[in-house]
């Protein structure tokens, strides 16, 4: 048989087989989604440009892409659906870190913090139009500006914009702002000790217009990307790629609404390869646990009730643990029936209280007429809910509605006399109390000059004696499983107090057993809406000390203030029981607001460990599921100079509710915080148990923002 005539007949028969009818599948009619992607640098986009897109509000997204020289690592969030954050690093391979004395065979690292701003959401006849900056407080490799604009066309995204610093490096256009300041046309290469906002170079020096197109295969979860890219790769001396084409290409996988998959080929000799994970916060998706079932006292024992309450405060004691709910006193009498509780399952006061009331209704003579349900936080009376009933039995029915229940019932902060302290039932307390934990734990630094992360996996056990409700010692320490510290080899070259830049003599002298911390602390409440705490001991790793906290949290109000002090001395390196010589005097003014959306602006001012002065501002977001991103910057009398690399103090933050990971409710927290650099200046003494973190979430706005949770 001749060897055409095989091919021919191979090859019918696979035409024959691919045009064969299919049937449809279900796949067909549901396609898989094909995700926003994000570009090489973090924020949603191409590849090595920007798009108009944004990720949903509440987003988290890990971005990671590789290719020689150049590796980026990303986290980007959405703390508005118009604001995408990025705090990037950059390693390049083909360069190292400093000399191989002080950083070893290290490849060179830049960090880079990106901000990219919704200025127009899409129409049916507009595109999406988005302003951002790229690396606005670093050492300004990547620095670059761009306003770009993307339109949707069925499967097809098609964007262009014009872009500014290394995005403006093919200089196709002369800037356009030049007509409007001559100032526009230089822009500056020097970035002095980095971390300044260098805003006198946003927008200026040349310009280029960049483009690009994505197609999607929404039936595979399949995206196409093409772009003409106009930044220089080559902006650095020790970055040498050569430019053979301004096209990239690149494809992306959506495996699934979580992660995705990337490859391209870009500038015509480089192939890069990276995934993102992503992740929306805004709501808790697991479904969680309803109220649990109640028997109510049958009408023989309602009435024995009357004569002995003893019975109601029994059954009570038992169903409210029954639903993880710690009964703190009680009275009752013959209209109302009040309750003091504390939860350690609940993260919404509002549910434990809800079901709370739910308890008390089901066994509560038939004259009680209200429910009265007081509130305890961190051995705290912070909040009464006074509870009609009727109208909370008959919206539990479904009869009614919790805003029903709201419109006959009140919200008051704690009454002179807390009823704990004046309840016809009382717990027996036999103190002092013990409690323990152990677990796990980690101890890291990133970003140093040795290595990118050096770390410890150590053993934490955390104790807590409680002499009296409001009197109690807590110790946490550590003993090392292993370690990388020994790598440690550039001690800090500060100039002013070594407060926090020694931080690789503490890890590496107290690895192996260290006490975290030894706190004797006293809180209490000496009036209505203001609370206390005093505290002594060893308060953190690095210093110990006395002092306390004051705090005024006006219950029907969005502000709070306060202020704190502390006289510390700072703890020897092997953080046990001996001190250094070094001792200050700390403590700050603190005003709180709490604005609409859930934002939360914190201000501070006073002295700081160093002995420098200026203010710190904090602001968050906190979102229906208790998920929280939040920002943060020190400015004070020192120079750039003194402080060193990164000018001023700044970092960033997120904290996770753990419940968003579980079947059922819970109150830890998955918390990562960040530092660019860990230097002395504006450094704060840690605190622990700190008034506003206990008390913030119990004024009336919170119960107010969470009241649907009363009867879920």
């Amino acid at each position: 048989m001749e060897r055409g005539s095989v091919f021919s007949r191979v090859l019918t028969t696979l035409i024959y087989l691919i045009c064969l009818p299919i049937p449809a599948a279900i796949e067909d009619y549901y396609p898989q989604s094909t995700l926003n992607s994000p570009s090489n640098f973090g924020e949603t986009g191409l590849m090595e440009l920007p798009n108009g897109k944004f990720m949903e509000e509440a987003s988290l997204r890990l971005n990671f892409t590789t290719s020689f020289p150049n590796e980026y690592t990303g986290l980007t969030g959405t703390p508005f659906s118009w604001l995408e954050a990025t705090y990037r690093y950059a390693e390049i391979k083909n360069k190292l870190y400093g000399p191989a004395a002080y950083s070893g065979n290290q490849s060179w690292k830049d960090k880079g913090f990106d901000l990219k701003v919704r200025l127009l959401k899409e129409s049916y006849y507009l595109p999406s139009l988005a302003v951002g900056l790229r690396d606005i407080a670093g050492n300004g490799n990547f620095s670059s500006e761009y306003v770009v604009a993307t339109k949707s066309f069925g499967d097809f995204d098609l964007t262009s914009g014009i872009g500014f610093g290394i995005l403006g490096s093919d200089n196709s256009i002369r800037n356009p702002l030049t007509s409007l300041d001559e100032g526009f046309k230089k822009r500056s290469g020097d970035f002095g000790l980095g971390g300044d906002f260098r805003v006198g170079n946003w927008f200026s020096g040349p310009a280029a217009i960049f483009g690009g197109i994505e197609y999607n295969i929404r039936k595979y979860g399949v995206k196409l990307i093409a772009e003409y890219d106009t930044s220089n790769p080559d902006i650095s001396p020790f970055n040498p790629i050569t430019v053979k084409s301004r096209i990239n290409l690149g494809l992306n996988y959506s495996v699934s609404d979580s992660l995705q998959l990337r490859a391209a080929f870009e500038r015509g000799t480089n192939f890069r390869i990276g995934f993102a994970l992503k992740g929306n916060f805004y709501k808790d998706t697991i479904p969680k646990p309803g109220p649990k079932n109640v028997i109510s006292l049958d009408e023989e024992r309602k009435k024995r009730i009357e004569n002995n309450p003893q019975i109601f405060y029994l059954s009570l004691n038992k169903s409210l643990k029954d639903e993880s709910l710690a009964i703190q006193g009680a009275t009752l009498t013959d209209r109302e029936a009040s309750v003091s509780v504390a939860s350690t399952k609940f993260r919404s006061p509002v549910r434990a209280a809800g079901r709370t009331a739910r308890i008390v209704s089901a066994l509560a003579p038939d004259g009680v007429d209200r429910i009265n349900v007081h509130l305890m936080n961190g051995d705290f009376e912070v909040s009464t809910f006074h509870l009609n009933r009727d109208k909370f039995d008959a919206a539990g029915e479904y009869i009614g509605s919790p805003a029903e229940v709201l419109q006959a019932s009140s919200l008051r902060s704690y009454s002179e006399t807390p009823l704990i302290e004046n309840s016809d039932f009382d717990l027996t307390y036999n103190f002092p109390e013990f409690y323990w934990s152990m677990a796990p734990a980690l101890r890291h630094q990133i970003g140093g000059p040795e290595a990118f992360y050096l770390g410890q996996l150590f053993w934490k056990t955390d104790t807590q004696i409680k002499f009296s409700r409001y009197l109690s010692l807590t110790t946490s320490f550590g003993v090392n499983i292993y370690d990388t510290f020994n790598d440690f080899n550039n001690p800090s070259q500060s100039t002013i107090p070594k407060v926090r830049s020694d931080i690789q003599e503490y890890l590496k002298a107290g690895k192996s057993f260290n006490l975290q911390r030894m706190q004797l602390q006293y809180m209490y409440s000496p009036m209505n809406d203001v609370f206390a705490r005093f505290d002594l001991g060893y308060l953190e790793e690095m210093f110990g000390g006395v002092g306390g906290e004051f705090l005024y949290r006006p219950f029907e109000e969005n502000y709070s203030f306060g202020f704190s002090l502390h006289k510390v001395k700072q703890r020897g390196y092997k953080q046990m029981f001996s001190f250094k010589k070094y001792e200050t005097t700390t403590g700050h003014m603190n005003f709180y607001y709490d604005f609409p959306f859930g934002i939360t602006s914190a201000v501070s001012v006073g002295k700081y460990l160093a002995g420098d002065k200026g203010v710190t501002l904090d602001l968050s977001r906190r979102y229906q599921s208790g998920f929280t991103l939040g920002v943060f910057a020190t400015k004070t009398n020192l120079s750039a100079e003194e402080f060193g690399e990164g000018s001023f103090d700044k970092g960033f933050y997120l904290s996770i509710p753990t419940s968003m990971f579980y079947p059922d409710f819970r109150t830890g927290n998955i918390t990562f915080g960040l530092h660019p650099l860990t230097k002395d200046g504006g450094s704060r003494l840690i605190q622990h148990n700190q008034l506003y973190g206990i008390l913030a979430d119990t004024n009336e706005r919170a119960l107010l923002r969470d009241w649907s949770d009363l009867l879920r």
